[in-house]
């Protein structure tokens, strides 16, 4: 930001915003902070003060009653209790009590008749009003209190001699001692005595206060100053008391402390606490007060000291820039105008700076510099005179070597046409890895290509073949294959190797298995159109076969022929000591060929479960099960003999798993559901819209979406998880005897609640309103409740707590990842539930019936689940054979199936993988 002005500019810049700006801030804030500080002390002061002066007070009431205790013991008040002579002793107290400072003594008996009275000796023999206090006394107890008496009362009580002092609707604001006189054998209380003494006028109090705390002090009888004292002449600073610029009415009706500061010249601190009566409701106000005068002195100490510091560093500051812009700025401008001159062209200028310093040094390597540059000029020009004579001799022999180098780069470029694609890549970037990898191989083979090629001719074969190959890179750019070949018919390639700069992708097993479902579903596609082919070409197609021999005419049926592909799949494990589990990555070939492709004995069986497949169907090997089982539907093969590397198992791909593989077996809503799921569940799944697209398509979703997400059919599909979650919750409902409408809102709301969770946001796709997909037959409104409950929880048994509870147990106990048990561990159901006890927001019947359809499932033997109740057949079973082999399929499991043709059948069945399924015609089945 400073580079665009001169160097003195920045310079003042500079010494501004490192000194001068920052001893500004620093000053101004200590002068507030130390005002601030010494403010503080002084109300600290003033407020320590009141609590000595309240003690003080405190103090003047206790001598109240240790009078009142020391009267109660005189044996003429004793006497008296026995005999009628209280007018002579009132007339002897009054003595007692001018001495004592004491206004007024009054001695009751204990039925409240008056017996003394030292004020008004002869008003005697009268009922006492006073008698809240009197009753405390006459139960054996001594104090004190502050006492506020009207002139009324004052006259009742026989004080006459110093009423003028009072105006006519005045009061006395006294201190009051009261104690018990007991009977001269002590052992009865026969009477009471109070004492007072009234501070109007006495200003012996507030003048203690004054003398021992060196301050001004006063004493208000309710909202007026009866009392004041100034400051003690021995003080610093002599004033008297003024009263505060504050509303005391209104202080003494909040009844408690505070104090008032004016900081100003000639101004004081006030600091006051409420009086309270008998009753503990405030009388008065007592208030202590201090000049600020010495706190004013120590502040403008303070902030002038602080100022001359700032002011000597600003000169000390502004003398060092000074000294620096001289020393510095100064040469550095001649330096510059004297450059301008040697850019300008005018060498041999000098500069006359005499110094010991970094700027003198500078200036003789700029004189030294000049003189030079003139010699150099003066050389130069000398050179370019020679110079141009050495460049016309040159450019005849450039002339030649560029020749020479245009023959060289023609004969380079004949030689890596002749090379192998691949080689040039890898001699441009050499990014592949070579070794041990985990990898997944896959290889595809397109069965009877021989027979099909013979019958069909090369030329429409070769257009199938084309689409076949086109199809396949296709899928392999899709899910991240690395091409690697073709032998033939064959194509191989690799899962799980980086490409160019994208990272290999942890998911290869799966993304192997996927490309390979959906390459079969392309053979399919194109089997479609082939045998549209044949029809089309029917009559050139049965000449061809009648050329063929009467062999080949018997090995070949023209209605036979099918575009099938089989595929075999095997992973790698680079940790393994086993030979069958490696694949290393290598180079092959020679100077003109290099390949770079896998070998070891994982290839070898990936090529051996290929071979050994049949026609639409995908086989893998161990490595590859133990990864993708949870998601794919497997069914065992039989073993297979590779030479050198023993015998291996084989598994075939039958689909992805569907709803009730992916909920926990070992549960009663398993037993119940497996076979007869909710009839409104499945037409809400296979109805309800969320976007362009309905649920059960949700497995596409990704071609909808512009952002590169995870494949959804590795997560054995958002429809299964939906469908899982609505079960689990329908389950529950029902187990609570919920009613069918009920029933069926829960289930759409559930439905629409993790599917709304699961898909991810786009601009691309949009949740449909959920109004508009609720059915006719279903209550829109208790949906819409269900709804607003799951964003605010309510009490009780509730849909929205069924479908939370279910959406927790299903992530918790059922393992729906991607790679099984590498991002989270499955708990028991038992564990779950002890998780929603110790959340505490769930209801116990809610709680209870997952316990009863869940715990209980999983803690029976797993005979007693498998016992299921006989599937139910259709009333009338078709005749064709084809239809009734369907039904059996879709009706029992592979072993019931086995079990039932066994039955039927046995000597039939010895050797036979699927029994149902004659010929090679069996399709893939695709879920969900």
């Amino acid at each position: 930001m400073l580079k665009k002005y001169r160097l003195g500019t920045r310079l003042n810049i500079s010494f501004g915003l490192v000194l001068f700006v920052p001893m500004i801030i620093t000053t101004v804030f200590s002068i507030v902070y130390y005002s601030n500080k010494i403010e503080q002390e002084a109300v600290n002061k003033i407020n320590s003060d009141l609590k000595i002066a309240e003690l003080i007070y405190q103090n003047a009431l206790e001598e109240m009653k240790s009078l009142a205790n020391a009267y109660s013991q005189k044996k003429e008040i004793i006497m008296l209790l026995g005999y009628n002579v209280g007018e002579k002793i009132g007339r002897e107290l009054s003595k007692s009590a001018q001495g004592d400072q004491i206004d007024m003594i009054t001695v009751t008996d204990n039925a409240n008749t008056v017996l003394v009275r030292s004020h008004a000796p002869e008003k005697i023999n009268q009922s006492y009003l006073h008698k809240s206090y009197t009753a405390k006394a006459l139960s054996g107890k001594s104090f004190s209190f502050t006492e506020i008496l009207h002139i009324g009362e004052l006259e009742e009580e026989g004080l006459t001699k110093d009423l003028r002092i009072f105006l006519k609707d005045a009061s006395a604001f006294t201190l009051t001692g009261i104690a018990p006189v007991y009977d001269r054998q002590k052992s009865y209380i026969a009477g009471t005595i109070i004492v007072r003494r009234i501070l109007n006028n006495k200003a012996d109090s507030v003048q203690h206060i004054s003398r021992y705390l060196s301050v001004s002090a006063a004493l208000t009888m309710k909202d007026q100053l009866i009392l004041t004292s100034g400051t003690p002449s021995d003080a610093e600073e002599q004033r008297n008391f003024i009263p505060p610029p504050v509303d005391l009415a209104r202080k003494l009706e909040e009844n408690r402390s505070f104090h008032v500061k004016d900081m100003r010249r000639g101004g004081s601190i006030t600091a006051g606490v409420p009086v309270r009566d008998y009753h503990g409701k405030p009388a008065g106000i007592l208030m202590v007060q201090n000049g600020v005068a010495s706190y004013l002195r120590t502040r403008n100490i303070a902030v002038v000291t602080l100022l001359g510091i700032f002011v000597v560093g600003f000169i000390l500051a502004f003398s060092i820039k000074t000294i620096i812009g001289r020393d510095i700025v100064i040469p550095v401008q001649k330096l510059r105008e004297e450059a301008e001159k040697i850019r300008a062209g005018e060498y041999g200028h000098t500069l006359e700076f005499h110094s010991g310093d970094e700027i003198g040094e500078l200036t003789e390597s700029f004189n030294t510099m000049s003189q030079e540059l003139q010699q150099y000029d003066r050389q130069i020009r000398e050179h370019n005179l020679q110079l141009e004579e050495r460049v016309r001799e040159r450019t005849a022999e450039l002339q030649i070597a560029n020749q020479q180098l245009v023959s060289a780069n023609t004969a380079l470029e004949d030689t890596l046409e002749k090379l192998n694609p691949g080689v040039s890549k890898l001699i441009g970037h050499n990014k592949q890895q070579l070794g041990l990898v985990y990898a997944t191989e896959m290889v595809a083979d397109v069965c009877n290509y021989t027979k099909l090629n013979m019958i069909l001719g090369e030329t429409l074969m070769g257009e199938f073949m084309k689409k076949f190959f086109r199809e396949s890179h296709k899928l392999l750019a899709q899910y991240k294959g690395m091409f690697d070949k073709t032998v033939g018919d064959q194509i191989v390639a690799i899962f799980g190797m980086p490409k160019d700069h994208s990272p290999a992708s942890p998911m290869h097993p799966f993304d192997a298995v996927a490309c390979s479902l959906n390459l079969i579903k392309a053979a399919q596609v194109i089997n479609a159109e082939m045998q549209s082919a044949i029809q089309d070409n029917y009559t050139s197609i049965i000449t061809r076969h009648n050329s063929l021999s009467d062999e080949d005419r018997r090995n070949i049926r023209i209605e036979e022929l099918r575009f099938q592909c089989r595929v075999g799949i095997n992973t790698s494990d680079p940790d393994s000591s086993r030979e069958i589990d490696r694949m290393r990555m290598v180079m092959m070939g020679a100077e003109t060929y290099v390949d770079y492709t896998a070998q070891g004995g994982a290839v070898i069986y990936a090529f051996r479960l290929e071979s050994n497949g049949k026609p639409g169907h995908i086989h893998i090997g161990e490595n590859t099960k133990q990864l993708v089982s949870h998601v794919y539907k497997l069914e065992d093969l039989p073993p297979i003999t590779l030479k050198g590397l023993g015998i291996q198992s084989g598994y075939r791909v039958v689909g992805y798993q569907c709803v009730f593989e992916n909920i926990y077996p070992k549960t009663k809503i398993y037993k119940l559901y497996c076979n007869k799921p909710p009839a409104m569940l499945t037409f809400l799944m296979n109805n309800i819209c969320v976007g362009k697209i309905q649920i059960r398509e949700v497995i596409k979703i990704k071609e909808y979406l512009d952002v590169d997400i995870l494949y959804l059919e590795h997560m054995a599909g958002v429809y299964n998880l939906c469908m899982a979650r609505a079960v689990i919750a329908y389950a529950a409902a029902r187990y609570l005897d919920m009613d069918e409408e009920n029933l069926n809102a829960l289930l759409f709301a559930s439905i629409w609640h993790n599917i709304s969770a699961l898909i991810p946001d786009s601009e691309s796709f949009i949740m449909s309103d959920p109004k508009t997909q609720i059915p006719e037959n279903i209550n829109g409104n208790l949906v819409e409740k269900i709804l607003s409950e799951m964003e605010n929880p309510a009490a009780g048994i509730n849909g929205a707590d069924i479908i939370r509870l279910a959406g927790f147990l299903d992530y918790k106990m059922f393992d729906r990842t991607c790679l099984q048990t590498r991002n989270r561990d499955v708990i028991s159901a038992k564990e779950a539930i002890t998780l929603i006890k110790l959340e505490g927001k769930s209801d116990p019947e809610i709680l209870s019936a997952f316990e009863s359809l869940i715990i209980a499932g999983e803690n029976s033997e797993s005979a007693e689940i498998q016992e299921d109740t006989p599937p139910a057949f259709p009333a009338e079973l078709p005749g064709e054979p084809e239809q009734l082999a369907k039904i059996i399929m879709e009706t029992f499991s592979p072993e019931q199936q086995k079990e039932l043709l066994a039955k039927l059948c046995p000597a039939d069945v010895q050797g036979l993988q699927n029994p149902l399924h004659p010929g090679e015609s069996q399709q893939i089945e695709n879920l969900p």
